[in-house]
């Protein structure tokens, strides 16, 4: 399995001409006035910790646990796992995950995790504050429409990151290997890319409806490899699985 992070859980070439144009997200000023928003946020929620309701997730469950599918489109996945040892340790205990690696009848693999949170917020944090810690570089992030005909508007936007990590070998060597991320939250009748959007959400559900809206973080990632052997082809598999998994895991999300 990867080492990429299931809790936490990162470019760019010029876009092919049938592509939608890609969304850089806020301005700078726009993410000022929403740096001091969610400052308040912040604040308003910790003034609100006594949440007693929890909204639904949305994704599907079973046994109370979030699943990744057997087959996605051409893709089939192998053996699931859940949260590590490690994750539960520092994760609030009813955090649920579940990760799954995949691979497509050309043997590309492309690895999914999901982490559901809980009553307390502090279940799902930005993948961009613990990937560096693990040593990856990212590139370039930006958000890119990938078309879902199951999508609302038959398009889910997801977060892109990418990324890569230098190691050592033991006669001194370095190799490099490069990653392409891609992330999403989804909620009750809620999706968004924006980790900023997912916290006001989540302060507006508590201080209005003292409500706790239990998030759901999806990401797929994939290596560059010798079948793959640049970015844009690994996006090119990201989406393809995407169209595949989305209907399978969501509960009649809109955005």
């Amino acid at each position: 399995m990867s080492d990429a992070p299931i809790s936490g859980a990162q470019v760019s070439a010029p876009q092919p001409a049938a592509t939608p144009p890609l969304s850089r997200g806020p301005s700078v000023l726009q993410m000022a006035i929403v740096v001091a928003i969610l400052a308040a946020g912040v604040a308003i929620t910790a003034l609100t910790s006594d949440v007693t309701r929890v909204s639904e997730p949305g994704i599907r469950l079973a046994d109370g646990k979030p699943v990744l599918p057997d087959q996605a489109g051409d893709w089939t996945g192998q053996k699931p796992e859940g949260l590590t040892d490690l994750e539960r340790n520092v994760l609030p205990p009813d955090t649920e995950g579940v990760r799954r690696m995949y691979r497509d009848k050309d043997g590309n693999e492309l690895f999914c995790s999901i982490v559901l949170s809980g009553r307390e917020v502090s279940s799902i944090h930005r993948p961009e504050l613990c990937l560096p810690g693990q040593g990856w570089k990212i590139e370039s992030e930006f958000t890119e429409p990938v078309p879902t005909p199951d999508a609302p508007g038959g398009v889910l936007r997801v977060m892109r990151m990418n990324a890569v990590r230098t190691s050592q070998l033991a006669g001194g060597q370095s190799v490099s290997t490069r990653f392409v991320f891609a992330y999403w939250f989804v909620g009750k009748d809620r999706l968004t890319p924006y980790h900023w959007q997912r916290i006001l959400w989540t302060a507006e559900d508590r201080v209005l409806h003292n409500r706790n809206h239990r998030w759901a973080y999806i990401m797929v990632y994939v290596p560059d490899g010798p079948r793959h052997e640049s970015d844009e082809q690994s996006m090119q598999l990201i989406s393809q699985f995407v169209q595949g998994v989305f209907p399978q895991l969501t509960a009649n999300s809109a955005g």
